[in-house]
């Protein structure tokens, strides 16, 4: 008995266009494309509102003094603007604030509570930047500091940012790390502003003030914009590179005497 004869099935093709796990391989691959875009922009926009913020800083330093009184300021208003406090020096509570950099060399900047005039209020001076004893650079240098009645001119600026420090400062050091405005407030039981007045003027009694420009970091905003830039560029550079390739090859494989 004669076998039927059963005609081969014919091949499987590839579709012309894209199968439904690619499309959605092609959809993910969109998404991260534009998200690395969207934190492009974000990051300009950080960069801009932080250019703003420059321009507000360089106009308040050209404002008139302000007059700093038991009353305090609002730091938010406030910051970067030319301030005179007048009152007593609390010498014997001065703290030197190691490891902080002037032209790259490591010194000290030495902040001493001002008692206000006529109040029991205290207000923290970033006085200047001393530099180390070359034969000791560990040893705070000596920092006069004068008795009597004083008139001290800078600007109304933030605490000094705290410092990564494996070991805590004991609460009433002279030498430290860090200082935590609140908590030298607590352990001399006093009240004490949340904000410094840092010294403006001639170098004297051994210290620089010299200060930098605040440092808002607007250059790295957009040196992290150009990199979220450059990646969302790649990807959509490789994404159009294998799709495009892919249907290449379908459309060749569909032609008249394509190999199987």
């Amino acid at each position: 008995m004669s076998r039927p004869i059963v005609p081969p099935a014919p091949a499987q093709r590839s579709p012309r266009w894209l199968s439904g796990r690619e499309i959605l391989a092609v959809l993910g691959s969109l998404a991260v494309v534009v998200l690395l875009a969207r934190l492009g922009v974000w990051q300009l926009d950080r960069g801009r509102e932080k250019q703003a913020l420059a321009a507000r800083i360089a106009e308040r330093e050209r404002l008139s003094p302000l007059q700093l009184g038991p009353q305090g300021v609002d730091l938010a208003s406030a910051q970067w603007r030319p301030a005179v406090a007048r009152g007593e020096w609390a010498g014997a509570w001065t703290v030197y604030l190691q490891n902080r950099q002037y032209r790259g060399v490591a010194g000290f900047w030495v902040l001493t509570p001002l008692r206000l005039q006529g109040s029991d209020k205290y207000l923290m001076v970033l006085r200047g930047w001393a530099a180390p004893d070359v034969h000791a650079p560990l040893l705070v240098p000596p920092v006069p500091t004068p008795s009597g009645p004083v008139e001290v001119r800078g600007r109304v600026a933030p605490a000094p940012s705290p410092w990564f420090s494996f070991a805590k400062d004991p609460p009433g050091a002279r030498l430290r790390q860090n200082v935590q405005l609140q908590q030298f407030a607590q352990y001399h039981h006093i009240l004490m502003f949340p904000y410094v007045l840092q010294q403006l003027g001639p170098s004297s009694q051994g210290l620089v003030r010299d200060w930098p420009k605040p440092d808002l970091g607007m250059q790295r905003n957009y040196g992290y914009a150009l990199q979220w830039f450059a990646m969302s560029a790649t990807c959509l550079g490789l994404w159009l590179f294998f799709t495009l390739r892919t249907l290449s090859r379908r459309r060749r494989g569909r032609q008249p005497g394509a190999a199987a």
